[in-house]
């Protein structure tokens, strides 16, 4: 199969073995789609260390190709998608039932080879099924839904009046989550734009791009007592306003998942579309192209074909 991979000497795509299951509890997924961030970009460019050789890749959909001798719940064919950040399940944070706070995960991608292939392995606990109104596109997006959907967990209230910085694909999707649950009083502002957000003014301030002056915005326009949600998962250290934030005893929360499940639920709703946030599909093969294009713009998402054969003959909701 064709995959690309990560090595000392840089990125590229180049031809390797089809994984079988790495245990009896895993499974073997043909890709449909495999979405690009910014971890994949980070990676690539050696920013963020990968496990030495890693295939690259994270976000992505397909179909069970095989399973392992273990695997009870899963069948060759059922459409799927996953969730790449995989607690280890023995330290206390998981055996006590808080596997969202286990320190010691491991990555698609990173830790573990990723979906920027034909074919990917991983243990069938991670692993989704597809409702069927959802697309393999759509498939492919749930993990950055499930990162943004957890701005529900900060505490954060519908009646209260929001403000999220980042006029980006982040921003306009939490947008879209805050409205669905009730939330009718959010604003989107362009931490670009010249006039800056008005200050003391919101009960909620949402980042999306993380920054020193984006961060003195944030603290800016909140009211004392206010909370600022931290979303971005920016690899460099980020300078803030100690004596801004204590003088008005703000509430910083930083929030990483929510619940595959609950994810799911969101994208099958058909009141919830995420459809004009994507960009354009690309093969394999045009990958430094396409991690060029995707550093000079975050507007919409981008996404790698895998296999064009699922790609083409998906007959669900349209992308």
């Amino acid at each position: 199969m064709r995959a690309i991979i990560r090595d000392n000497q840089g990125s590229k795509l180049q031809e390797t073995e089809i994984p079988p299951p790495q245990s009896d509890k895993d499974v073997v997924i043909k890709v449909a789609y495999a979405g690009l961030c910014r971890t994949d970009i980070y990676a690539a460019d050696g920013l963020i260390e990968t496990n030495g050789p890693r295939i690259l890749g994270h976000e992505f959909s397909g179909i069970i190709s095989e399973v392992g001798k273990s695997v009870k719940t899963l069948t060759p064919g059922d459409r799927v998608t996953v969730m790449p950040v995989m607690p280890c399940r023995a330290c206390s944070l998981c055996q006590s039932g808080h596997e969202d706070l286990c320190q010691d995960t491991i990555m698609l991608g990173l830790g573990r080879d990723g979906a920027f292939a034909e074919y990917i392995s991983v243990p069938q606990s991670f692993v989704y099924k597809l409702p069927d109104n959802v697309s393999f596109k759509q498939g492919a997006y749930s993990e950055p839904l499930a990162a943004s959907l957890s701005v529900l967990k900060s505490g954060i209230m519908p009646e209260q009046k929001g403000l999220i910085l980042g006029n980006n694909r982040f921003g306009q999707l939490i947008a879209r989550i805050l409205n669905v649950h009730g939330f009718k009083d959010v604003t989107i502002h362009d931490v670009d734009y010249p006039v800056l957000p008005s200050a003391n003014t919101y009960d909620f301030v949402i980042e999306t791009v993380a920054s020193e002056p984006v961060m003195m915005q944030a603290f800016k326009a909140a009211k004392p007592k206010g909370t600022i949600v931290l979303k971005s998962r920016k690899h460099e250290a980020v300078g803030i306003n100690f004596s801004l934030a204590v003088q008005k005893e703000l509430t910083l929360k930083a929030v990483n998942y929510a619940c595959f499940d609950e994810t799911l639920a969101l994208l099958a709703r058909e009141d919830f579309n995420v459809d004009d946030l994507f960009g354009q599909s690309y093969p394999l093969d045009e990958f430094q192209s396409v991690f060029e294009l995707a550093k000079n713009s975050e507007n919409l998402k981008i996404f790698f074909i895998a296999n064009p054969d699922l790609a083409e003959n998906e007959n669900v909701r349209p992308c």
